[in-house]
């Protein structure tokens, strides 16, 4: 927004992303900003009487300092022990027991071993997934949306104490103004990410099984569980392929998740440290700039 807040390699065009930045923008505050901006550009004089900074609330920024790194904190301890308990859920022994209680998914000849019977269709690796995996995402999703609330909480406590010492008249109503007409967009945003864990993860389970290579038998049940999804372990790295893909889909869940922690403090970091009043003319169009010289 103000061109100097961060360095390019090549200078944006701001009129480009300020238009790009209303369509993400609610009608209703979009009315309520333009009219702070017809406020300021019509009465000058009380925002230039105003201290240096405007819109810059200490005990908010304060706090998004102190809380955010905290967060983060906790989110990581959460991950960690959702890692364990699934890794454990999932070691050989628990996924032999699965396959074996799950009725028709291994099948055994007397003569050529035991085999996995899941097809390369939609219907049964659907069913495979809904016994499997899925119970990996459904448990990982409310984890992304409790540290969102979180979140969420502690942005209501910032926009209390940033409204409350800041938001004082037109001119510095207008980033607080901004900030809540992009509210829906980011919300929308939010939901996007947290869909899109059962997305990848029925993605990536599906691809094991898109092979047209023949049925595979092993000696044992337990052998046949343990190269189960060989796509998901390429290297062997893992006693099974469940493993492999838990430590995967654990890996992309934490780091969706801290992206977006990261995303929230590097907003409050833009939106709570103001701007100087030597950069009102961010707000003249260039006919009020001319009538002012």
């Amino acid at each position: 927004m103000t061109g100097a807040s961060i360095r390019l390699n090549a200078c944006p065009n701001r009129s480009s992303m300020v238009a790009d930045l209303s369509q993400s923008m609610m009608v209703t505050w979009s009315i309520a900003l333009y009219e702070h901006l017809d406020a300021l550009l019509n009465n000058l004089d009380p925002s230039v009487s105003n201290s240096e900074q405007i819109s810059y609330s200490e005990t908010a920024w304060k706090l998004a300092d102190a809380s955010f790194p905290q967060i983060i904190a906790d989110a990581n301890k959460l991950y960690d022990e959702f890692r364990a308990k699934w890794m454990q859920r999932f070691s050989t022994e628990e996924v032999l027991r699965l396959l074996l209680e799950g009725g028709d998914f291994l099948v055994h000849d007397e003569e050529k071993g035991w085999m996995l019977a899941v097809k390369n269709n939609k219907q049964d690796v659907n069913a495979f997934y809904s016994a499997t995996i899925h119970l990996l995402v459904s448990d990982a999703e409310p984890l992304f949306v409790r540290m969102h609330g979180r979140v969420m909480q502690l942005q209501e406590k910032l926009c209390k104490y940033w409204h409350g010492e800041s938001a004082v008249d037109a001119v510095s109503k207008l980033l607080p103004c901004l900030e809540s007409s992009l509210r829906e967009k980011e919300n929308a945003m939010v939901v996007s990410l947290r869909s899109s864990l059962n997305v990848l993860a029925k993605k990536r389970f599906a691809a094991a099984f898109n092979t047209k290579a023949p049925a595979r038998y092993y000696r044992s049940a337990a052998s046949c569980a343990r190269n189960v999804g060989r796509f998901w372990n390429p290297h062997y790295a893992y006693e099974n392929g469940f493993l492999a893909f838990t430590d995967d889909f654990c890996d992309y869940a934490r780091d969706l998740t801290l992206h977006v922690i990261e995303w929230y403090h590097s907003k409050w970091s833009v939106f709570l440290r103001g701007f100087s009043r030597g950069q009102l003319n961010l707000f003249e169009t260039t006919a009020s700039a001319e009538a002012k010289n």
